[in-house]
């Protein structure tokens, strides 16, 4: 019982241990994006638009309000190379502009549809899609707070596409293949197709963890803590801009 003791109790402070340094890295994660915010300062507009694009941004620990990022540009450069074979100003103009064209919603959207209505397919027919797609529910139900009626209503996985776009046009900019001017365009154009789609920001978080889940059969929990920052935190970008962007005349 003794011996028993000390591991529970090791166990204990390395687990205290843990939540400690990951509350310090977020706290300091915060503290950079601040400084980066304030010598990068950009107008609400432009940070409106910005927020299509706000869960990638904090999964890469980088402030969705600004376009410039503190990261090494051969990391970055590698990333696009190796996950979307863009190396060139050529490569980044297409993949944007299938993704504010096309996307995956254009192929998934339909599965997505049939497994809401209960439909079950095997994995030959869907690979890891249809696993992903209730771990992800079942993880926004858990750890959101999410009831199973908030998933009802969101019927595309179109916040994939277009959250990834706000990023490549992003991205692509850091590293030259677009012009400031060109990558707004793209932000632009992906903020304006988003903000029809959602009625909220939790509508758009859902379209965009079914997507991961769908489209790319990934595990939604590595981006879950993005979607409760922005979801819950008061100062969050989404919290202070709607879902719904100001008519365009008004912008």
């Amino acid at each position: 019982m003794y011996i028993l003791g000390i591991i529970v109790a090791i166990v204990f402070l390395i687990i205290v241990g843990l939540i400690t340094a990951s509350k310090r890295i977020t706290k300091q994660n915060k503290k950079m994006r601040v400084e980066m915010e304030m010598a990068n300062p950009l107008s609400k507009e432009k940070q409106h638009l910005l927020a299509y694009g706000a869960n990638l941004a904090l999964y890469r620990s980088e402030s969705p309000r600004i376009l410039q990022m503190n990261v090494d540009h051969e990391t970055l450069k590698e990333g696009l190379s190796s996950y979307w074979d863009i190396s060139n100003s050529e490569e980044a103009v297409q993949t944007l502009e299938w993704l504010l064209s096309e996307g995956h919603r254009t192929n998934f959207d339909e599965l997505l549809l049939a497994l809401k209505t209960g439909q079950s397919f095997t994995e030959e027919e869907v690979g890891k899609s249809q696993e992903c797609y209730k771990s992800a529910q079942e993880a926004m139900i858990k750890k959101l707070s999410f009831m199973k009626s908030d998933f009802d209503q969101v019927n595309t996985i179109a916040a994939w596409d277009f959250e990834r776009a706000v990023n490549i046009a992003r991205w692509s900019y850091i590293l030259g293949y677009l012009t400031e001017e060109q990558a707004w365009s793209y932000i632009d154009r992906a903020a304006d197709a988003a903000s029809p789609f959602f009625q909220s920001w939790k509508d758009y978080f859902i379209s965009f963890a079914f997507g991961r889940a769908i489209a790319y059969e990934g595990d939604i929990y590595d981006i879950i803590w993005n979607g409760k920052e922005l979801l819950e935190e008061k100062d969050s970008i989404w919290n202070e801009f709607s879902i719904k962007l100001p008519v365009a005349g008004s912008r």
